[in-house]
């Protein structure tokens, strides 16, 4: 998330036959082949057959807070309200076929456990939580000056915690996060992304989760993460880098792809950006050229946000939402050459599910079609 560059019973998941039949997936195929998949799945709610989580939405979020902020001005912000309105508006993307999404918040971003389960318990969508640090400004403060390389020399505080996380369970929640996540928007990634990559790097090996890593995709950093992510023994099709999809420049894209890392094309709707319509374009570029099993889509989308008023948030970003993608984005991009109703299949159901599963995208089949240009 960087946006300034960025009441229905609760119901166990029963597929997606409420999907409206053109956007109508199949959840029974199976995974592809890995000898050790993890399923089932960590949500809020517990654990998830992986062949249960459906249309999944990869990087959304809930609440993005300035901790200390709300803390300090509580009446910034009526959480109970904020809670309803995270329930309405998933009851919206419940109807419009999610089965599944993926909260990105993370430390910096205010995660708050406590408000995720009072949302969880009130909606059918399952909801998996991340667990990393989001800094563009170098190392947090709690753990800037104790770690490798800095005026206390000692182990990285930032491992264990992350590990927790992923292992024991968020605070005393037993909430288990399924993802790892760092920023960085330095070209090259400077010291700061080097020490985050090491950090997410060993929770990766302990653990499997995939790495997602929020890049400048205008500067075009991702393959300078992705590498840097390798260096640290993370395989590219582990490694989603977050918001890739903004660009324009299909070659830079294409490149990307070329590493075999996952694209996250997951900012739909933040027109400021990107046009859906830039974004479809370059997609269906990839999609052609043998890319689809590396491509996410979603909106990046939090309920509420801090970092702007309703009415800013509104001017900037209008139609902003979970639902955007269904509502605007698909009936447009299947009308693309080469992209269909298995191509959105696979980007909304097969690729988060893999991802979810803990299994690394598939290195590009080579077999690709002419690219054109889409800028």
């Amino acid at each position: 998330m960087g946006c300034c560059r960025g009441h229905r019973p609760v119901r166990r998941n029963g597929g997606c036959s409420d999907i409206p039949r053109r956007f109508s997936v199949r959840t029974e195929s199976p995974l592809p082949h890995d000898p050790t998949p993890h399923d089932p799945v960590p949500t809020a709610r517990g654990p998830v057959a992986a062949a249960d989580l459906g249309v999944t939405l990869a990087h959304e979020h809930l609440f993005v807070l300035s901790a200390e902020f709300q803390s300090n001005f509580p009446h910034l912000w009526d959480r109970e309200a904020g809670v309803r309105e995270a329930v309405r508006q998933l009851e919206q993307a419940y109807a419009a076929g999610v089965r599944t999404l993926v909260d990105m918040t993370v430390l910096g971003q205010g995660r708050d456990i406590g408000l995720v389960r009072a949302v969880a318990e009130r909606t059918p969508v399952n909801i998996v939580l991340a667990t990393g640090v989001y800094s563009v400004d170098g190392i947090p403060l709690f753990a800037r000056f104790r770690g490798p390389g800095a005026a206390i020399e000692a182990d990285d505080p930032l491992i264990e915690l992350l590990l927790r996380d992923v292992s024991t369970g968020i605070a005393d929640s037993g909430v288990r996060a399924g993802l790892v996540k760092f920023a960085c928007e330095r070209t090259p990634p400077d010291a700061a992304a080097h020490r985050m990559a090491a950090v997410v790097a060993e929770v990766h090996r302990h653990t499997g989760v995939p790495v997602v890593v929020h890049c400048d995709p205008f500067e075009g950093n991702g393959v300078h993460l992705v590498r840097l992510l390798e260096k640290e023994g993370v395989a590219a099709g582990s490694v989603v880098v977050a918001h890739a999809g903004d660009s324009a420049d299909l070659n830079g894209l294409r490149a990307l792809a070329d590493t075999g890392c996952v694209l996250g094309y997951d900012r739909y709707g933040m027109t400021p950006f990107a046009p859906d319509e830039q974004r479809n374009a370059t997609l269906a570029a990839l999609v052609r050229a043998g890319h689809t099993a590396q491509l996410l889509v979603s909106q990046d989308h939090p309920v509420h946000i801090d970092y702007l008023t309703a009415e800013q948030r509104e001017r900037t970003y209008p139609g902003w939402s979970y639902v955007h993608l269904f509502e605007r984005v698909l009936p447009l991009l299947l009308k693309e050459p080469g992209v269909d109703e298995e191509t959105v299949r696979t980007l909304l159901v097969d690729n988060p599910r893999r991802l979810l599963s803990r299994i690394a995208a598939p290195r590009p089949s080579g077999e690709r079609t002419e690219v054109r240009d889409a800028a």
